[in-house]
């Protein structure tokens, strides 16, 4: 049941993100990490700590490909200096690190997923984003192939992290789902 929770909350994220991008999603955000965090997250300070760890190297990659004339943000040219990201797509790394370890655990068992998937996934959730307008993917399909590289190395290493973090602190349950 929390993952399915855990599936609609970030469902819910996603879609005010790229519908309504600005403070509203912003808030959103944060109110479905804190909301996650309070009744869905039977581990919640260790997945604060691990919201914190993916929202930042997201960030970076969305910085990154921010600077490399990747991804960008129609209607607010200048807006944002070099080295930022719109708050409301901050917050949308921190909903997407609630699922890691709930509705999208099941991926960490299958290899041949964990690797192949995030990929394709990643650069379609990006590319549908282009297509509502909300952003802009320079350099057409190179544009997306080279976000869907990002997302094939980031995947693996948050989940990486989520494991570091479950053998650090509390002794890991079977399939505990956090």
């Amino acid at each position: 049941m929390r993952s399915l929770a855990n599936f609609i909350l970030f469902q819910l994220g996603w879609f005010v993100a790229v519908l309504y991008p600005g403070q509203l999603a912003a808030l959103a955000g944060v109110t479905i990490v804190a909301a996650h965090l309070m009744f869905i997250s039977a581990f919640p300070q260790r997945e604060f700590r691990f919201i914190l760890m993916a929202t930042v190297l997201g960030s970076v990659l969305d910085v990154l490909h921010q600077n490399l004339g990747i991804l960008s943000f129609p209607g607010h040219e200048g807006a944002y200096a070099s080295g930022m990201i719109p708050a409301w797509l901050v917050m949308l790394w921190a909903v997407f690190a609630t699922a890691v370890n709930h509705c999208l655990y099941w991926m960490r068992h299958y290899r041949l997923v964990l690797f192949g998937l995030p990929p394709f996934a990643g650069a379609l959730a990006y590319a549908a984003a282009e297509r509502v307008g909300t952003i802009e993917i320079g350099y057409g399909l190179w544009g997306i192939v080279a976000i869907g590289i990002g997302w094939g190395l980031i995947y693996p290493v948050l989940v990486r992290i989520s494991q570091w973090l479950e053998s650090i602190e509390e002794a890991p349950l079977h399939e505990q789902r956090w």
